[in-house]
């Protein structure tokens, strides 16, 4: 099995690389992205490729000759990119990728990295949409995801070749920064009033699932299509402000949807889809992970939002014991 990451870059690409090389079925393993890794992986051949520079991408693809494509070279708005980048950088670097893996005759088996954000929260989005809801995005991360399983679905029927859309839940760790998680680390934290409860995944559970369907041996007739990713015991938001003993200062849902630019003059812009998230609510049905991957999800949603609320109170106790031992 010879697996390319494209994306390997970011903290979810990184983290999916370390753990397929884990996978002693792996005889090769490959990928590219803007940045470099955020950890040394050892059995990874990284190479550095723009979106945009479709030749350099074409180039890595071809000599690699992958069998196994993760596509986590998606950008979601606010975390590395601005709206209009996260968005041009992601269907760029998807085409480029895909045009790539069509050149080739490797490629067996795609997994998408794709969101829950891609059902939308339009008047007839069902309260908890299952896989099998129809795909009606109303943010920009909801349409980028959109794009991106349309294309890779068109490509992997064309070439022959599985494909996995793994949809998940906003992804929470204390050493990953993205919208949700620098808003709900605010001072104090404008929450919405309202009984919808919304849910995440941890970083580690996410990652553990996209790597296992990219390596899983078994039928591959079960994870053909999409798979829903969310934790159990969704929150409110002013639950979830509760867990981390952060102030809340409520505000009106509608009032919050339209204010939430006001985020940009703290340095902590909300992009479409989070407030949607947390002013309409965001809970699927999610797919049973341990019978088709045999990976349950070790940690709920108030465990993952604990352990993003951790990262201060750590630094805290590990300066408070330099501070004393001297």
């Amino acid at each position: 099995m010879r697996v390319l990451v494209a994306g390997m870059g970011s903290a979810i690409g990184t983290n999916i690389a370390l753990r397929v090389a884990q996978d002693p079925a792996v005889e090769a393993l490959a990928g590219f992205d803007l940045e470099p890794p955020r950890r040394w992986i050892p059995q990874a051949d990284f190479q550095f490729a723009r979106p945009r520079d479709a030749a350099r991408v074409s180039e890595i693809v071809a000599r690699f000759k992958p069998t196994v494509v993760v596509h986590a070279w998606v950008f979601e708005p606010r975390a590395r990119s601005s709206p209009g980048q996260a968005r041009s950088r992601t269907i760029a670097g998807t085409e480029a990728l895909l045009g790539a893996c069509a050149k080739v005759e490797s490629v067996e088996r795609f997994v998408a990295r794709s969101s829950t954000s891609i059902y939308g929260r339009g008047r007839a989005t069902p309260a908890c949409p299952t896989v099998e809801t129809a795909v009606r995005p109303t943010s920009t991360f909801g349409e980028i995801v959109a794009r991106v399983e349309d294309r890779v679905c068109t490509v992997a029927e064309q070439i022959g070749a599985s494909y996995t859309a793994v949809r998940v839940a906003p992804v929470m760790a204390s050493n990953l920064a993205n919208p949700l998680g620098r808003f709900l680390l605010l001072p104090v934290v404008p929450v919405p009033l309202t009984s919808r409860r919304f849910g995440v995944v941890h970083l580690g559970d996410a990652v553990r699932v996209i790597a296992r369907a990219a390596t899983h041996q078994g039928p591959t007739d079960l994870l053909e299509g999409p798979i829903n990713v969310m934790a159990a015991d969704p929150v409110t938001p002013m639950g979830a402000v509760t867990i981390g003993r952060r102030p809340g200062l409520p505000v009106l849902p509608v009032a919050f949807r339209a204010g939430r630019l006001l985020g940009e003059l703290p340095g902590t812009p909300i992009p479409e889809h989070i407030a949607e998230l947390l002013s309409r609510g965001g809970v699927v049905e999610p797919s049973d992970t341990e019978a088709l991957l045999g990976q349950p999800l070790r940690r709920s949603t108030p465990d993952a939002i604990r352990d993003l609320y951790s990262a201060g109170r750590l630094i805290k106790i590990d300066v408070e014991r330099l501070v004393g031992a001297r």
